[in-house]
């Protein structure tokens, strides 16, 4: 997702091509495509035979593929049997079928959490029966098969909502009963199986949604009757059981949606019948009972994909026959019915994986399944 990236931006980096990159980029053009998550500058994907493909910026390994420096501009494959995917800042989560979880990438913090603060380039193994994860900027959330919530790596703002300020560089048991958990920049989303919503955190911009300022060492109850969530930067997509989506937080991009570029400290309502969503940086990407895809927010880079860089304050639509979505910093990438998989945004790094490094002012086909 998060780490900010400027317009005056200056780079110079060598793109390394090879016979055996060239060969994964053939397979890779036949494949469908089940999962996907955007990184601050990477995404991972992952098809429907269980294969993990990677591509974007390395500089801190999270390729996996053993290099750092080396951007990869088109997928590249790294693993198989997996089962689930998640990706922070600059690090990643990965869930095999055997419910075992890796990771590798930006471990100064701990988010790894394989007990120590080096990088990855390859990823390692942390714990077992896990059954869900999801990526922070700087930390990780893991739950497991007892629907215990676990987490480690950056705890500034008490986003790993154990009660304390301090780092943790393995994973520490938080709560129980908890169905789902998305990271954000530097706050933590949490529903328990009751559908209870619950925040811990940076609060700065009301994005715990509890009608403070205040930050949280431990998860404070939001709502009730919600379904899903994603964390940005510092605002916050809720999804309750009756399809309406709720906001709060940051909006000085118009990331929230609601008309206007004002703040929340608690959510407010803004559409009804969406089927899921996915918070960036600083915009937003929802999904539709209809199948449509819809973004709000900064456009800075095109991340919107609506063929301009204006930014928006209410949802426009952008795609159709979408099933699922991801948001990171300055891109956006999605799967359509077909399994096909579509990005818009910053290409500096090659994280839309289409072979260049051009900017993508529209959703660009990047993996078409039917090659």
């Amino acid at each position: 997702m998060k780490n900010k990236i400027t317009t005056t931006l200056i780079f110079s980096i060598i793109f390394l091509y090879s016979c055996d990159q060239d060969e994964e980029i053939n397979r890779a053009k036949t494949l469908k495509i089940k999962n996907v998550a955007a990184g601050t500058s990477h995404t991972l994907v992952v098809d429907t035979n269980g294969s993990l493909w990677a591509n974007g910026l390395n500089n801190n390994g999270q390729i996996g593929n053993n290099t750092r420096g080396q951007f990869r501009a088109k997928p590249i494959n790294l693993m198989s049997d997996v089962a689930l995917i998640a990706t922070g800042s600059r690090h990643n989560l990965i869930v095999k079928t055997d419910g075992s979880l890796w990771s590798n990438g930006y471990n100064r913090s701990g988010q790894l959490g394989d007990g120590t603060t080096d990088d990855w380039s390859t990823p390692v193994k942390i714990m077992s029966d896990v059954t869900f994860v999801s990526g922070g900027d700087n930390h990780s959330l893991m739950i497991k098969e007892d629907k215990s919530l676990w987490s480690s790596g950056d705890n500034y703002y008490g986003q790993l909502g154990d009660g304390t300020e301090e780092d943790k560089y393995t994973p520490v048991k938080v709560l129980t009963n908890v169905s789902t958990v998305s990271g954000g920049g530097r706050h933590t989303l949490i529903i328990k199986t009751d559908g209870s919503l619950w925040a811990t955190g940076d609060n700065s911009a009301g994005q715990l949604g509890d009608g403070t300022l205040e930050n949280k060492k431990t998860p404070v109850k939001v709502m009730t009757d919600v379904a899903s969530v994603s964390a940005g930067d510092r605002h916050s997509l809720i999804v309750k059981t009756d399809g309406s989506l709720w906001v709060t937080g940051d909006n000085s991009n118009g990331q929230l949606g609601d008309g206007t570029i004002q703040s929340r400290k608690t959510p407010v309502k803004i559409m009804t019948d969406v089927a899921s969503v996915s918070a960036g940086d600083r915009h937003s990407l929802i999904v539709k009972t209809d199948g449509s895809l819809w973004a709000t927010g900064d456009n800075e880079f095109g991340q919107l994909g609506d063929s301009s860089t204006i930014n928006k304050n209410v949802p426009i639509e952008i795609a159709y026959k979408v099933i699922s979505s991801s948001a990171g910093t300055f891109h956006s990438v999605f799967i359509k019915t077909d399994s096909s998989l579509w990005a818009t945004g910053l290409n500096m790094y090659g994280q839309l994986g289409n072979g260049t490094t051009d900017q993508a002012l529209e959703p660009i086909l990047i993996l078409d399944s039917n090659d």
